[in-house]
């Protein structure tokens, strides 16, 4: 089970950094897709890689969405795909599928993709097994069984080829600021300004997150993570508010 930190919460306990830059002009919100009821994602969107899942440790805590945590409902938790989106997850070992609704940020380690809720680990046969290698694709009502998933909404699906909003990649979390602190002036060496530390404060101890950013698109995002290299491993891409 992994120990989560919801990311609404940073959006609170900022710090200032000594540096910290936006995207260039080339990549503005004015060329984003028009804002619509509906929430999309491009249609060719597909992600593989590993997920987990949570289960009663955090029943009733509020998700990023504001809705308290059920983990007899079909959602998941994913760090940079618009809350409130519904998507298919299938486990690539044995083949079933489910639809999920994107309600929640997570899972914070670098080899996760997703973090499912109980119910949905269930469907996908690897409740005992904890994680599994699944892939992520848009929701598409004819490819499910509509009976099953007849509570979940509906959403759009997107032509455009990016996705908008604000992204920030992870380098790190440290609970001793020094750490933190370290970490930037190592990125600083290596060429990457645009830095932050976010302060996390639990019931027992403070975390000091690293993150660069902020990132208009994910296709930057990755650009930049690609960039990093095996000089900083560990480092996660994910989002604070995606603009549909």
């Amino acid at each position: 089970m992994i120990k989560r930190f919801f990311f609404a919460q940073l959006l609170l306990l900022t710090m200032a950094v000594p540096s910290f830059a936006q995207d260039g002009n080339q990549n503005t919100t004015a060329d984003a897709p028009a804002a619509s009821d509906a929430i999309v994602i491009p249609a060719d969107y597909k992600e593989e890689g590993m997920a987990s899942w949570y289960g009663e440790k955090f029943q009733g805590k509020l998700t990023a969405s504001g809705d308290p945590y059920d983990m007899e409902r079909m959602t998941a938790a994913h760090n940079y795909l618009p809350l409130g989106v519904k998507v298919h997850v299938t486990n690539l070992g044995n083949k079933k599928k489910v639809a999920v609704i994107i309600n929640d940020r997570g899972p914070f380690v670098p080899d996760r993709i997703i973090d499912l809720s109980r119910a949905a680990a269930q469907k996908l046969g690897f409740i005992d097994a904890g994680k599994a290698k699944v892939r992520i694709e848009p929701y598409r009502p004819e490819a499910e069984n509509k009976d099953e998933f007849v509570t979940i909404a509906s959403v759009a699906v997107s032509p455009h080829k990016k996705l908008y909003g604000a992204f920030y990649i992870q380098a790190g979390a440290y609970k001793v600021k020094d750490n933190a602190d370290r970490l930037i002036e190592r990125l600083n060496k290596a060429g990457f300004h645009n830095t932050r530390i976010v302060r996390i404060v639990t019931d027992s101890a403070q975390i000091f997150k690293v993150q660069l950013g902020m990132y208009k698109t994910l296709a930057n995002a990755r650009k930049v993570h690609l960039s990093m290299g095996k000089g900083f491993p560990g480092t996660f891409i994910l989002a604070d508010v995606i603009q549909d």
